[in-house]
């Protein structure tokens, strides 16, 4: 079994509770009555809780494949396979999402840069262990790489949360 399961586990743990703090945040905050804010409110939650149900399946991937007996370097990879699809995934809906109403609402530039910046973080660790360039670190670089989906999800939460609550301009 692997070292790093209880790791895994927890990630997987607080990924989720971004997850579930979301969704909750939806009932409970303002409807809006303006469109353009709730289209902005509802490209938030669908990108926070997506990103949380990756970070869930990311870290409990190597978990279950290691019950396969695998060599624990091809489970690294394949996880770090796994994680880019589902993560390349989501950057492929949000911005199928987001066109239809760009330009209706201002951009987060804030919120694009910073998660822009930990995105090129997670891609770059999930490539190095996908390319098999550092196996020793292979596990450290896939925890980096959901460190860094956990931190996107929990800044893009942060400014949900702000834009839900938020009775003024919607890039809050």
């Amino acid at each position: 079994m692997l070292e790093n399961t209880d790791t895994l586990l927890s990630m997987a743990e607080i990924a989720a509770a971004f997850a579930g703090f979301a969704a909750l945040v939806s009932v409970l905050s303002r409807r809006s009555d303006r469109p353009s804010e709730a289209a902005h409110d509802l490209l938030r939650l669908r990108l926070v809780i997506s990103s949380a149900v990756a970070g869930v399946a990311a870290a409990l991937i190597p978990v279950g494949l290691a019950g396969y007996g695998l060599e624990e370097g091809l489970i690294w990879r394949l996880a770090a396979v796994m994680f880019l699809i589902f993560d390349n995934g989501i950057i492929i809906s949000f911005t199928r999402a987001y066109k239809p109403v760009q330009g209706t609402f201002p951009p987060d530039n804030l919120a694009v840069s910073l998660v822009s910046v930990v995105e090129v973080l997670e891609q770059v660790s999930l490539v190095i262990v996908v390319l098999g360039l550092s196996t020793v670190n292979a596990p450290a670089l896939y925890v980096t790489a959901l460190i860094a989906n956990i931190c996107q999800a929990g800044f893009i939460f942060v400014r949900f949360v702000g834009s839900a609550f938020s009775y003024g301009d919607a890039s809050d």
